[in-house]
């Protein structure tokens, strides 16, 4: 059983494309590379990906319809074929239950470190199930999806139509609730492959009500724990922070500011030089309100509780982690967002990328 969530770019890569004309819901694997995005590659990229899946699914007994195909990296080049080849038969030779730490190792492109864990999930009544995951992401992060891959495997037992609601209502609660440089990648994927082979007691069916709830909510943890982690690692960022809008008119509202805010160079780079100006957010949100209906206020700032007009606010920035308040006192609606700095080593990792 998988489940599956995809960029929302017009320009998706060759990856996805190939991706999209498999049967979501019977996927039984995927094979990644890095290195090589293949994306605005046109028809020949999209062979390739089917190549790739093809190569893969004949090392381990698979038919290639039910592989799914990942890349990340430089947008525009073409696959190296013969790399591809020679990459698949050594990952196939390595490949091993414990295995799970290189995968996340393997798919880093710009990440200074591997995200990938493994969870253990018991029941109320008994029994339990296992997550395990691993994903890339530094840069280009912003949803909707947010260049992340993510991937997730469990041993639960569990209705395909479930787990495909399940996936959908965890990316929108974690990777779509995250930036770094507020750029949409074309090959986004959360992929969730769930084997079945666990079980909550004998003649267990699969999962319902109560546990059903239960594995959906830690489905949602484990991802916002990946995501969070693609904010910490956001490329040169040296500060991750929560920005929370509250007092919004609609929910509508409330995501349009945590976005305006959260993704604004200004409020990123002020992060970056622990510069507590409050002008930085209130500048965002005239810009986000503009147009609005209604009385539009001077947001009240709060940095970890402190007011950003106060003394201490300059000392609150300087801790790699923070919350953000921003109160609008319009309504009662409210929108997170985790977002990373903007500093000088972005900068030079972006105008060096392919040079």
């Amino acid at each position: 059983m998988s489940a599956i969530v995809d960029t929302t770019s017009a320009l998706p890569s060759a990856a996805v494309i190939h991706t999209r004309g498999l049967a979501p819901t019977g996927l039984a694997g995927v094979v990644v590379n890095a290195g090589c995005a293949n994306a605005g590659t046109g028809s020949p990229g999209v062979a390739d990906a089917a190549a790739m899946a093809t190569a893969a699914a004949a090392t381990i007994d698979v038919p290639d319809h039910r592989l799914a195909v990942c890349s990340t990296g430089t947008i525009g080049d073409r696959l190296r074929n013969d790399l591809v080849a020679s990459g698949i038969a050594e990952a196939s030779r390595a490949m091993s239950p414990t295995a799970g730490t290189d995968f996340a190792e393997a798919i880093r492109t710009t990440d200074r470190f591997a995200k990938s864990g493994a969870f253990l999930l018991r029941f109320a009544g008994g029994g339990q199930v296992t997550i395990g995951a691993a994903a890339k992401g530094a840069g280009m992060i912003r949803p909707t999806m947010a260049t992340m891959l993510a991937f997730i495997t469990t041993d639960a037992r569990i209705d395909a139509d479930d787990l495909s609601r399940l996936t959908a209502e965890a990316a929108a609660a974690s990777f779509n609730q995250i930036s770094v440089d507020g750029q949409m990648s074309p090959s986004d994927t959360l992929l969730v492959l769930a084997s079945g082979a666990g079980a909550l007691g004998p003649g267990s069916g699969p999962l319902r009500d109560d546990n059903l709830r239960r594995f959906g909510a830690a489905l949602r943890a484990v991802c916002r724990w990946l995501a969070i982690q693609m904010v910490k690692d956001g490329e040169g960022a040296e500060h991750a922070v929560r920005l929370r809008v509250i007092g919004a008119a609609d929910p509508a509202e409330a995501k349009a500011v945590v976005r305006a805010v959260g993704e604004s160079s200004l409020f990123r780079t002020a992060v970056f030089g622990r510069d507590p100006n409050w002008g930085r957010v209130t500048q965002a949100v005239g810009a986000a309100l503009a147009g609005a209906g209604g009385d539009v206020h001077n947001p009240e700032v709060r940095l970890d509780g402190v007011a950003s007009a106060d003394v201490d606010a300059a000392a609150v920035m300087e801790r790699s982690e923070y919350d953000i308040e921003v109160a609008l006192n319009r309504g009662g609606s409210s929108a997170e967002l985790w977002a990373s700095d903007l500093g000088y080593e972005y900068v030079r990792i972006n105008a060096e990328y392919t040079t």
